[in-house]
């Protein structure tokens, strides 16, 4: 097999004797704590929430680990829905008369007055 697979035997035997490292031991041990988080608060955290919450339980991580753990075991918090703008059903509005009769220029200051609202979000 190890021919096959162009690996040394002796390379093959020290992978498969090899213990798991540190890092991973405390990973798994964090994907754990992670999973009971997510479903004690009904899977709605996301990376953020859930670094805050391991940190109130005395566990530093960055949130990139934290990151890396969720996306692993699969886990995804919940967006909100996108904002979805809303009408009044009913009859359709009546528009402004025209008073200035779109000439905009005046023979003197305060006679027409004129407003800008294209910082309004449509």
């Amino acid at each position: 097999m190890c021919a096959q697979l162009d690996v040394s035997t002796s390379g093959y035997y020290k992978w498969r004797g090899k213990s798991r490292s540190a890092r991973d031991l405390r990973d798994d041990e964090l994907t754990t704590l992670i999973e009971c988080l997510y479903e004690r608060l009904n899977g709605r955290p996301g990376v953020r929430r859930m670094r805050a919450e391991l940190a109130a339980g005395g566990h530093r991580v960055s949130h990139k680990r934290v990151w890396r753990l969720m996306k692993t075991a699969g886990l995804e918090g919940r967006h909100p829905k996108a904002w979805k703008r809303t009408t009044v059903a009913g009859e359709r509005p009546v528009p402004a008369p025209d008073l200035v009769g779109r000439d905009f220029t005046a023979a003197e200051a305060n006679t027409k007055w004129c407003g800008d609202i294209t910082y309004v979000r449509t």
